[in-house]
């Protein structure tokens, strides 16, 4: 599949931070701009239908966490660049508590807390609220989970575990797996996802316009 002109589309936008919706919003058009892509063929990379994706670059639909991994991964990006950390080479990533920003998500808010500049390690941390249900989701790599505070259930096809704090579970992410708080308090939980680099290549070939961002 050829990739369609968009040069009626500019590829900048002015983002405004207080606005959550609207600056991701702006952010997953500057990005699907960058690579060239429609909304129909980021579509066919990501899963996410094209009148969804038209509603979240609108900021008219607040992204779920799992659809910002979606699209991070169709668009080859880190989670935090895409939701507006500036990636920069360095030897050594420091993740400084006071520097990050808190993405709210639907049921839950997160913080990036690797390095934007590299994909093949990712780390969030995501805070989940009560009465929770995730939405289910599968993709390439593994992925590890640790709870930091309060109780949660992650089902991994099926079968399900209840983890507390200092609790944590490793499974592989290409099967169906879902984070759930079905409690009336709030949970913390650091969320570790490894992809190798050959999967990583592949899935960037397969892409239409065949670049690396």
């Amino acid at each position: 599949m050829k990739p369609q002109a968009t040069a009626v589309e500019p590829l900048e936008t002015t983002l405004d931070p207080s606005d959550d919706d609207q600056r991701i919003a702006a952010l997953i058009r500057s990005h699907r701009l960058r690579r060239n892509l429609t909304l129909a063929q980021l579509s066919e990379l990501s899963g996410i239908s094209v009148a969804h994706l038209s509603r979240l670059e609108n900021g008219q639909r607040t992204p779920t966490v799992r659809l910002l991994l979606q699209l991070a991964r169709a668009l080859g990006v880190s989670l935090g660049t895409l939701v507006g950390e500036s990636p920069a080479e360095n030897t050594v990533y420091v993740s400084r508590s006071g520097d990050r920003h808190t993405i709210a998500a639907g049921d839950t808010s997160l913080q990036s807390l690797s390095d934007p500049a590299m994909r093949w390690l990712q780390v969030v941390e995501l805070s989940l609220r009560p009465g929770r249900l995730g939405e289910p989701a599968a993709h390439a790599g593994e992925e590890w989970v640790y709870v930091l505070d309060g109780v949660i259930e992650v089902d991994v096809n099926g079968s399900a575990s209840s983890l507390a704090a200092g609790d944590a579970i490793h499974f592989r992410a290409d099967i169906s797996h879902a984070l759930r708080n079905p409690h009336e308090e709030g949970a913390t939980v650091l969320v570790v996802n490894a992809v190798d680099a050959q999967a990583l290549s592949l899935s960037h070939r397969a892409q239409p316009n065949g670049r690396h961002p």
